[in-house]
């Protein structure tokens, strides 16, 4: 057991992001829409919001190079945690209106991608640590990311 240990955590941080990630894609459009009214809106801001991923992969690949693939994992999911506690933290002091939503869900969607590839990173690591094959945690790391499609089923949709 001390051995699977590294995998079991590994697989249990990239799941809590995937869970986290996917409750967010749904809440987000889903506030917008409650907030103003306007599907085009929440869909607008659901496509801005996946925008950052374009410019930022690039960075968090350099990231990960220079900081450290841990340090960057652990960093980005802890800043993608706060800006998803921003929301209740708005919410009570402030009151969510459609522009602070927009705001905390592109600032939220900046840390994600250098926080995939670094735990992605990590796979080589956890192997040797583990002392399995790469290719075979490879196949189990993508097995859990692909549960994001699954979260995100329509079955929410009413």
């Amino acid at each position: 057991m001390k051995k699977k240990l590294p995998v079991i955590l590994h697989q249990l941080s990239n799941f809590s992001s995937v869970l986290g990630n996917s409750i967010v894609m749904i809440t987000i459009p889903w506030l917008i829409l409650e907030e103003t009214g306007s599907p085009a809106f929440a869909g607008l801001v659901a496509a801005i919001s996946a925008l950052p991923g374009l410019f930022i992969s690039p960075i968090g690949g350099w990231l990960v190079d220079h900081i450290g693939r841990r340090t960057v994992s652990i960093g980005a999911d802890l800043l993608s945690a706060v800006a998803v506690v921003a929301f209740p933290i708005v919410a009570l002091t402030s009151g969510l209106s459609s522009t602070s939503i927009f705001i905390i869900a592109v600032i939220g969607a900046i840390f994600d991608p250098a926080g995939y590839t670094a735990r992605k990173t990590l796979l080589a690591d956890v192997a040797k640590a583990s002392d399995i094959e790469l290719d075979r945690l490879n196949g189990i790391h993508d097995g859990f990311w692909e549960l994001r499609g699954f979260l995100a089923l329509p079955w929410v949709r009413v």
